[in-house]
């Protein structure tokens, strides 16, 4: 059984005692990249048919015909549009490499997203360039300081980085279908709470 499959019993739960609520930012904790982008494209896409404000980019990879690693692109989930991220070094090349101002295209757009005040913001990774305090390392703290609630895919390599990041403010959700949905409604109910209660 793939993580994508597991049942109600594998699922998230808020850490904490029964009944915490969600934490707002959320680390999708992953070890197939493939399958990740595949999950999180749905959700958004699920979210959007229902008519919730979405907003930031995503990842998805297709294969390159003169290079042995993967084309990775982003796509913003509000616009549509898509844009890749990598440099192709063309026929011959050992690697790909992860194009400037493709990265500072994509923080533009999540800045502009927050703006927004959208639902749900993604940010398609924290990574190498995220570990090293660059990349989206200042639009995921622009998200966390609005309140937004975010969702971030992490390689499972990169936990103990993201861990020193997020400083215990983020939850860590498997890389599953399920899991996935039933953060989301416990920061909806989350939220929900916060209006009553105002």
């Amino acid at each position: 059984m793939t993580r994508s499959e597991a049942t109600a019993d594998d699922a998230y739960f808020p850490e904490g005692p029964p009944g915490s609520p969600a934490k707002p930012l959320a680390a999708f904790v992953f070890d197939d990249s493939e399958e990740a982008n595949r999950i999180v494209a749905d959700f958004a896409a699920e979210l959007a048919r229902e008519g919730r404000r979405v907003a930031g980019v995503i990842q998805r990879a297709e294969a390159t015909e003169f290079c042995r690693c993967r084309e990775a692109e982003l796509l913003n989930v509000e616009t549509g549009e898509s844009f890749t991220i990598l440099q192709d070094l063309g026929r011959g090349s050992d690697a790909c490499r992860i194009d400037p101002d493709a990265i500072a295209r994509a923080g533009v757009e999540i800045a502009r997203a927050l703006e927004g005040a959208p639902e749900l913001l993604f940010v398609n990774r924290f990574g190498k360039l995220e570990m090293e305090g660059e990349g989206l390392t200042a639009e995921i703290g622009a998200a966390v300081l609005s309140g937004a609630p975010t969702l971030v895919c992490v390689a499972r390599r990169f936990l103990p980085p993201w861990r020193e990041f997020a400083g215990g403010l983020a939850d860590e959700i498997p890389c599953c279908g399920v899991s996935l949905r039933r953060w989301w409604r416990a920061v909806e109910a989350g939220a929900a709470a916060a209006n009553d209660a105002a």
